[in-house]
C-alpha cells in the first residue's frame, strides 16, 4: 500500500491525482482480504476527553485505527492513513471544522476512494464538530451514523445496521466515556459483526481533565490481540486500566447493592486483604480492606461513598475486581 509524503496534505491547492489514478486499489503488499472493522469515535465536554473504540479481525488496529489527543478523536479504516490523521489534525488546528478537515482530506488523498475516516473534535468554548466520509470503494456492508459528540463507522461486517445499533447503545449507555465507548461496542456485537471474525481490538481515551493527567492525557487503553474472546477480553483490560490510573468519576457510581457487596468481599479476600463473612452487608471491616487494596494497587483512592443516603462504588473497580486474577494483587516475590 503506498502512502504519500508527509507535508504535502498541508498544501491545499495541490491535488494529488486525476480520477483515472483510483481505478485500482493501492495493495502493495498489504492484503485487502483482512481489509475492514468497525469503531466508534466521541468527545465529552464535561469530561474535556475524547476517544476510539474498535474491534476488527486482524492483530495490529490498535496501531492503525485510534489517533487523537484530549480535544480530538479520529478513526481511519479500511486502508488506513497516518497522513490523513496527522493532516486532519493540522486542519482542524488551523481553525477547521471536523467535516472540513475530513472533506479536505479526501479531495486530495488520490486513495480517497480506499478510506473509511471519522473524527470528532471537542473546541476550547465546550462545542463538538463531527465529521466522516466513506470511500466509493469501501468495502460492502459499509455504514456510518452522525450523532452530535460521535462518529460509527464500519465496512466489511455481516450486516449494515450494525452502525445504527452501536449509536443506540452509545447514546443510552452511562458512565463515562470510556464505559459508554465499550457499551456501544458490545450493542454492535448484539446484531453482526466484522465478516472475518472479531480477534482483536482497542479502546483509547485520551483527556485533559481528570486528576491522572498529572500522569497521563491517557484516560483508558485496552489493547487485545487475536483473540476468540476480543470483545470480553476488551471490557476486562479497560476496566483494569481505568480502575488502576484514572480518577473515579461521578458518573461511574454505582450502588453498594447486596450483589456487588458479595462480588467485591469475594475478590478482596482471594487477594488476601478481607477475613470477614462473604455475603451482602458492608462493615468497617469490608471499607478497610477495600481501602487496604486500593492503597496497594491504584493510582487514586476509590473507597465507597454515600450519595443522597445510598452507598456507592466505582464500577470500573467492581469490575476490575470481578475479572482480575486474586493473585495479581499480591505484593512481593512470587
Amino acid at each position: 500500500m503506498k502512502t504519500f509524503k508527509r507535508g504535502l496534505l498541508a498544501l491545499s491547492c495541490m491535488m494529488f491525482a486525476s480520477t483515472s489514478a483510483l481505478a485500482a486499489a493501492p495493495t502493495g503488499r498489504a492484503n485487502p482480504r483482512l481489509m475492514g472493522t468497525r469503531a466508534i469515535v466521541a468527545c465529552d465536554a464535561v469530561e474535556k476527553s475524547c476517544g476510539v473504540a474498535s474491534i476488527s479481525f486482524p492483530a495490529g488496529i490498535s496501531g492503525l485505527v485510534p489517533y487523537g489527543r484530549p480535544d480530538v478523536a479520529i478513526a481511519t479504516m479500511f486502508y488506513p492513513s497516518v497522513d490523513d490523521a496527522e493532516a486532519v489534525l493540522a486542519r482542524v488546528d488551523a481553525g477547521n471544522t471536523a467535516q472540513q478537515a475530513v472533506d479536505y482530506v479526501f479531495s486530495v488523498d488520490p486513495y480517497a476512494d480506499y478510506r473509511q475516516l471519522a473524527v470528532v473534535k471537542l473546541k476550547p468554548d465546550g462545542t463538538i464538530t463531527v465529521g466522516q466520509q466513506t470511500g466509493a470503494e469501501n468495502a460492502p456492508q459499509r455504514c456510518a451514523v452522525k450523532g452530535a459528540t460521535f462518529v460509527v463507522q464500519a465496512n466489511n461486517q455481516t450486516t449494515s445496521t450494525i452502525c445504527a445499533a452501536m449509536a443506540t447503545g452509545f447514546q443510552t449507555a452511562t458512565g463515562s466515556l470510556p464505559q459508554r465507548l465499550l457499551a456501544s461496542l458490545k450493542a454492535g456485537a448484539a446484531v453482526g459483526r466484522d465478516n472475518n471474525g472479531e480477534r482483536s481490538g482497542v479502546i483509547r481515551v485520551w483527556t485533559s481533565e481528570n486528576e491522572s493527567t498529572f500522569y497521563t492525557k491517557v484516560l483508558a487503553d485496552a489493547v487485545v490481540h487475536t483473540s476468540r474472546t476480543a470483545l470480553k477480553d476488551l471490557d476486562v483490560e479497560m476496566n483494569r486500566y481505568q480502575a488502576g490510573i484514572a480518577a473515579p468519576y461521578a458518573s461511574d457510581l454505582i450502588p453498594l447493592d447486596a450483589e456487588t457487596a458479595k462480588v467485591v468481599k469475594n475478590a478482596l479476600t482471594k487477594a488476601g486483604y478481607y477475613t470477614g463473612v462473604v455475603d451482602g452487608t458492608w462493615n468497617d471491616a469490608a471499607e478497610q480492606a477495600l481501602y487496604d487494596f486500593n492503597w496497594n494497587n491504584l493510582f487514586f483512592l476509590k473507597p465507597t461513598v454515600v450519595v443522597n443516603g445510598q452507598r456507592k462504588i466505582d464500577r470500573p473497580l467492581v469490575n476490575s475486581l470481578r475479572d482480575a486474577d486474586p493473585k495479581a494483587f499480591l505484593h512481593g516475590a512470587e
